[in-house]
């Protein structure tokens, strides 16, 4: 069983091309609170764990959580359930340029728990290098891609894309990827 985290549009072209998945998310668990968290762990014991949720907004609290801590929690918890699979964080390719001249409060926040999340991607990988489990964890770094949470906004990068890559992903064991156009 393949389990999505977040009910976004990339998690609807997700289950398109991908078999057995679950797509969870708000208004039944929200990702800023760990007894959330913590039903989802208990609940379901996924072969792949797909992490599609993120939020920018004027609560930083919120997109320091939502985009780090959680994602953080979770890949963590879910690692120490697993014995096999893959699971995948997306993180951004805002990663690159977290900070700039004039950039508003909101978006460095949201830069910065996504280059966070990102590194915490290398970490973990370095520290279970030698471990008998045979679980992936990966981190995918998209462009900006049209979607709700890009309102729609037109970009060179399509949804499709994404979904594909995250499938190339979970069939090849790949731990980073940045798709940038």
């Amino acid at each position: 069983m393949i389990l999505i985290l977040g009910k976004s549009d990339l998690s609807i072209a997700l289950e398109k091309i991908l078999e057995n998945t679950v797509i969870v998310g708000k208004p039944e668990y929200d990702f800023s609170l760990k007894e959330d968290c913590d039903k989802l762990v208990a609940l379901y014991t996924p072969n792949v764990v797909i992490n599609t949720f993120g939020v920018i907004d004027n609560n930083l609290w919120n997109t320091l959580t939502v985009n780090y801590i959680s994602p953080v929690y979770l890949t963590l918890k879910f690692y120490e359930k697993m014995n096999s699979g893959s699971i995948i964080n997306i993180s951004s390719a805002a990663t690159f340029w977290v900070s700039y001249p004039g950039i508003d409060t909101t978006r460095l926040c949201y830069n910065l728990s996504k280059e966070a999340l990102s590194t915490f991607g290398n970490h973990v990988n370095r520290q279970i290098i030698d471990d008998t489990k045979n679980v992936t964890i990966t981190t995918i770094e998209p462009g900006k891609f049209s979607s709700k949470f890009n309102k729609y906004t037109q970009s060179k990068i399509v949804i499709d894309k994404i979904a594909e890559t995250i499938k190339y992903a979970i069939n090849n064991s790949i731990t980073n990827i940045s798709i940038i156009k």
